[in-house]
């Protein structure tokens, strides 16, 4: 059995408590206006060509062609989507063994939505959790019940995006209705699981929803901590790269944007945290 990544990051401190090495996995089934992971959306490989960065040696060859981007000398070519079995992607990531003990971290699987390649992701997480690795699952909860039930006994926390509460604005701002996450978000608090929300905030698009967010998540079990994300446009370049329509919104969220999500969060007795002084 193999699963698709898009790449790892090491030593990250944004995506969990701890020093931690995050996995992106290929593929969503939504499509967030504000995503800043576009090489993560298709289930399907990608070269990316960031024309700046080309000097036109002509080493490449077909920039269209995955197969070219290795040899490109200065990263101009990209190829987001690598094939690897379960085994294989654990072993590359426990080099970073040493960091994880040392930061009190572990491993983060991201994406994309890790959970859209389930079989993969228990895998995986069963076999980190075999070598006593702290495992995250950052979700967007878009995702089978059953899914969360076969990962459940191996993930520590997990990290759980709430982007609106009203389904019209959540389908206008990720093209899905969010019946089904906000449901899976009272079955993990049900089980006990240790949650940590992510509330991405677009002023314009879901800032309307703070208030309807805190009523929701103050009486759930389990949430530890909820932390406000401030939308922001940087990956355009890479939306431009890939050959992929950029819908991320102006950059119009601002630190008191923030701030103040927080503050209406922390009214209602949540642990709320504003995601750019935490991180």
């Amino acid at each position: 059995m193999k699963g698709r990544i898009s790449g790892i990051k090491r030593m990250e401190i944004h995506d969990g408590d701890g020093l931690r090495t995050t996995v992106f996995f290929k593929g969503c089934p939504l499509k967030c206006l504000w995503c800043h992971n576009p090489e993560s959306i298709s289930f399907a490989p990608q070269t990316a060509y960031f024309r700046e960065k080309c000097r036109h040696c002509g080493t490449c060859g077909d920039v269209h062609s995955a197969e070219t981007a290795p040899r490109c000398p200065v990263n101009a070519l990209i190829t987001y989507g690598r094939d690897v079995e379960p085994e294989e992607l654990v072993e590359e990531v426990m080099r970073d063994e040493a960091f994880f003990r040392a930061g009190n971290g572990g491993v983060t699987l991201s994406g994309g939505e890790c959970l859209a390649q389930p079989d993969f992701a228990v895998a995986v997480a069963r076999l980190f959790r075999e070598r006593e690795i702290s495992v995250y699952v950052d979700t967007s909860g878009f995702v089978p019940r059953q899914t969360l039930e076969r990962i459940l006994p191996y993930a520590d926390k997990f990290l759980y995006d709430v982007k609106a509460v009203d389904p019209a604005v959540h389908r206008a701002c990720t093209g899905q209705d969010n019946a089904l996450i906000l449901d899976n978000l009272r079955f993990l608090s049900e089980k006990g699981a240790a949650i940590e929300i992510r509330i991405p905030l677009a002023v314009g698009y879901n800032d309307g929803e703070i208030p309807a967010i805190a009523a929701l998540l103050k009486d759930l079990p389990g949430i530890d901590k909820v932390k406000v994300l401030q939308v922001h446009n940087f990956a355009g370049s890479r939306y431009e790269a890939l050959g992929m329509e950029n819908t991320m919104p102006p950059a119009r969220t601002t630190p008191q944007d923030v701030a103040k999500a927080v503050e209406i969060l922390a009214a209602s007795g949540l642990n709320a945290v504003n995601g750019i002084i935490s991180d």
